[in-house]
């Protein structure tokens, strides 16, 4: 396990950064989706990296919500947009300081590009951009280091993107664009 894995973990073991995040994924998990939205809309609506994701995920897979691609695009482009710099953004606890709700932005922001490059890779719901997958996945890849991308507490125990997805994905998009 990785030591930014074990911060993860940290992190959701004890008082969680995002304020409402732990609260979501657990209503989520519970299928409480009205409880997940009335703290998860607001959220995302000021700005918060993480709300955005999840608001992706529910309109990408209909979680609480119609599934809605355009939607689901609209709010994983929101967070893939939130990179930053510093210990904060990077999910580190110990003597990082940042703004509530930005917590662990940048793997937010990765996990996002991640979920754009499948859907263009799948057409699903949009027109299939192979080299728009491509860019994203590749980004994914190089940013990532070769690591899973966690989320903290989704599920209750926590959810990983594997480095062997990522690689699948990326593998996916150049055989789509023929490289």
């Amino acid at each position: 396990m990785t030591l930014l894995a074990l911060i993860g973990l940290a992190g959701c073991a004890g008082p969680n950064p995002n304020p409402g995040e732990r609260s979501v994924d657990m209503a989520w998990t519970d299928y409480d989706y009205d409880s997940a939205f009335n703290i998860l809309r607001p959220a995302a609506d000021r700005g918060e990296p993480w709300a955005q994701l999840r608001m992706g995920v529910a309109y990408e897979l209909g979680s609480g919500v119609d599934k809605d691609i355009p939607t689901a695009i609209k709010w994983y482009e929101l967070a893939a947009k939130q990179e930053s710099e510093g210990a904060w953004a990077n999910g580190e606890l110990v003597g990082a300081v940042g703004k509530s709700g930005y917590f662990n932005q940048n793997t937010d922001a990765l996990i996002a590009k991640y979920q754009l490059a499948n859907i263009y890779l799948r057409g699903d719901g949009v027109k299939a951009d192979a080299e728009k997958a491509l860019e994203l996945a590749t980004y994914v890849a190089e940013k990532s280091q070769g690591n899973a991308l966690f989320y903290c507490c989704e599920h209750a125990n926590g959810r990983y993107i594997t480095n062997m997805a990522i690689e699948d994905t990326l593998q996916q998009a150049k055989l789509a664009v023929g490289k």
